[in-house]
């Protein structure tokens, strides 16, 4: 397998980088400031907005591609599953994990998509419950929940902090007792955005994500993007940047909005990706400004499947390809009844670019349909974020048979997604079937890379994880719930390991029981608390995958770490340092990290990988890491005396070249 040959790249952070440690290099130049980008292949720039890269956000990271540079559980590895009841009525969608504490702990942190708005916080050694935050329970005046997704997407941020926007206002949680991650919830700030950054009185948060320096990002149910700085002052926000997608709503029928049901994405260049019912956007944030960068419509109809949370696409943007010469994308299925993977440009459009057909928008790159596998289907639908690693994107099939369709007098949407989640555990309904795509960078296409018909993955968002070289999702067998692996290579399912039996509190079944029709199909799946219901399969430390499931989360552990291969940690940090050079001789964008930074960079990744070269032994492969700093040590110096830096880079790039060749 591919992947076991690269087993992997990764320096896990663990991995000093700034110190020369014994025989390294203390550069000149200060980089306690940046992050550590985990040494493995196509892994996307580190954010220092998120301090710790294991998961720390939705979809991990602001490129939003649901992989993991690090292992989960291997293929054929014995698992053991666990199960965490939460005394919440709803499902924690999201997890992310906090930085290691001092002994080298973390905490999980999540939001309860429910009617209370619950925050809980979970032990990761432990996998007990260290706290639940109930507005309602801790506040004297707590603001009001709305149900939905609003609330769903979070993130930790690198002061620690759990960031949570939800209805109209964003909180910030932590620890009460600074350090110890086994200390309640602490409400440590909450901010009420103003009126303007909403398109009407009935619009709220729906997305976030943090950008590459550090501040804020949100996007409304209603189609508008505001930022705010990572430390806002609540009393006094100032004018806030907003741009919307619907630029008349004040005024515009409500029926002719964009609406938005996903999350956004950021990248290193200032560009924040969104995608309405409608089309896919680019805007452009260079840290006091935003506008629209670009605009292109995508097919839909008006009637999505059962489990959509709404009109268009289902997925929030991935972003794909990470380096600097890389073609570079915005990843997303489309809304038609044959749903199809869409990949736009999502940088400049290639000079000598043609639309793909007649009509299409130009910034279309790829439209291929899904089929999972089955040629004459005419229908495929997803409510989940397409996975991305490199040039491969990983759909997963959602599509019910003969879903129950509420009333149309039941004007809860909530009961419906919720009616269809808990029927994907029904084997007769379940969905089944993943697929595989890529692009080609040499022919510039689309292609099907394999199809699975036989895993069902019935309603979980998918996740990749580099090192094991598996693809992970919370599947269903003969109504069994548990986590399916299949390999990225082949598509082949090569672990299973089955969950608990899914036995409810009946106190909590009862009130998620009250919604129109959602109590008749848990008489038919009363074993419903391991179903995933829309929430997301995170690699987590340790080789773990976690998932939420229905008032609960459940966590898979491997009886073995998976091992890493020293060698490839050291060729990723190789293509890294080459790749912030090429970066920093490209020059910086708009909005988008500085030469000097892309330098302070390269220190950082080939300090790193000449730790690992060190503790192999490659004695000759450090030295011209250490030569190859030095280089670009001088280069930071010379820009800041306001000289070339021409010679060098023409020296790191060969100090590069030389620890390559020693490998």
């Amino acid at each position: 397998m591919l992947h076991l040959v690269v087993l992997l790249a990764l320096a896990l952070a663990t991995v000093s980088c700034s110190s020369g440690g014994d025989g390294g290099y203390t550069p000149a130049t200060e980089t306690a400031d940046l992050c550590e980008t985990p040494l493995a292949p196509t892994e996307p720039l580190c954010s220092a907005a998120f301090g710790d890269t294991i998961w720390a956000a939705s979809h991990r990271s602001s490129y939003a591609q649901g992989s993991s540079a690090f292992p989960g559980p291997a293929a054929g590895a014995t698992v053991t599953s666990a199960h965490l009841a939460i005394p919440s009525a709803g499902v924690p969608v999201i997890m992310s994990f906090s930085e290691p504490y001092d002994d080298g702990g973390r905490a999980v942190w999540s939001t309860v998509t429910g009617v209370d708005g619950a925050i809980v916080k979970v032990d990761h050694q432990t996998f007990e419950l260290v706290d639940t935050y109930i507005p309602a329970e801790r506040e004297d005046s707590a603001p009001t929940i709305t149900l939905g997704i609003s609330g769903a997407y979070t993130a930790i941020d690198a002061q620690n902090r759990f960031i949570v926007g939800r209805s109209r206002f964003v909180s910030f949680f932590g620890d009460s007792a600074e350090g110890d991650r086994a200390s309640p919830i602490e409400l440590k700030q909450r901010i009420f955005m103003p009126d303007e950054v909403f398109c009407n009185d009935n619009d709220i948060i729906a997305g976030m994500s943090l950008t590459y320096g550090g501040d804020l990002a949100f996007a409304t149910e209603l189609g508008n993007v505001f930022v705010i700085p990572a430390n806002a002052n609540p009393t006094d926000l100032g004018q806030l940047p907003i741009a919307s997608a619907n630029p008349d709503c004040g005024t515009a029928d409500p029926a002719n909005l964009e609406i938005v049901s996903n999350s956004i994405a950021a990248d290193e260049n200032g560009g924040i990706y969104l995608v309405t019912s409608a089309a896919m956007y680019r805007y452009q944030w260079d840290g006091t400004a935003l506008e629209q960068a670009w605009r292109a419509e995508y097919e839909t109809v008006e009637k999505p499947c059962a489990i959509r949370l709404g009109p268009g696409s289902g997925s929030t943007p991935s972003l794909m390809g990470t380096a600097a010469d890389d073609d570079r994308f915005v990843v997303i299925t489309d809304g038609q009844d044959l749903m199809h993977l869409v990949l736009f440009w999502r940088d400049e459009i290639p000079e000598a670019w043609e639309p793909i057909a007649p009509g299409k928008d130009r910034r279309i790159a790829c439209e291929i349909p899904i089929r999972f596998g089955v040629p004459e289907a005419t229908e495929s639908c997803s409510e989940q974020s397409v996975a991305v690693r490199g040039y491969s994107a990983v759909v997963v099939n959602d599509l019910l048979r003969d879903p129950t369709i509420n009333d149309s007098s039941m004007s809860l949407a909530l009961a419906q997604n919720l009616v269809s989640a808990l029927e994907g555990g029904i084997p007769e309904k379940a969905p089944f079937g993943f697929e595989r795509i890529d692009w080609d960078p040499q022919s510039q296409t689309c292609a099907s890379i394999w199809a699975n018909t036989t895993v069902s993955v019935p309603n979980g968002i998918p996740s990749i994880s580099e090192a094991s070289g598996l693809v992970y999702g919370i599947g269903q067998r003969d109504g069994q719930w548990g986590l399916e692996g299949l390999d990225l290579d082949t598509g082949e399912s090569v672990l299973w390991a089955p969950a608990g039996p899914g036995t409810c509190d009946p106190a909590l079944t009862r009130i998620v029981g009250l919604l129109p029709g959602v109590s008749e199909v848990l008489e038919q799946v009363p074993n419903s608390c391991e179903n995933s219901i829309y929430s997301a399969t995170t690699v987590g430390p340790d080789s773990t995958v976690y998932t939420g499931t229905l008032i609960g989360m459940s966590r898979y552990t491997p009886d073995a770490m998976t091992e890493l291969l020293p060698e490839a940690q050291i060729i990723a940090g190789l293509e890294q340092g080459s790749d912030l050079l090429t970066r920093a001789e490209m020059g910086a964008r708009p909005g988008g990290i500085s030469v000097r930074d892309y330098l302070r960079r390269a220190l950082v990744q080939l300090g790193a990988a000449d730790v690992v070269a060190r503790e192999t032994g490659l004695a000759e492969m450090s030295m011209q890491f250490r030569e190859a700093q030095r280089a670009v040590d001088r280069a930071v110096q010379a820009l800041d005396a306001g000289n070339p830096i021409d010679a060098e880079l023409v020296e790191a790039r060969a100090a590069i070249d030389a620890a390559s060749n020693a490998l």
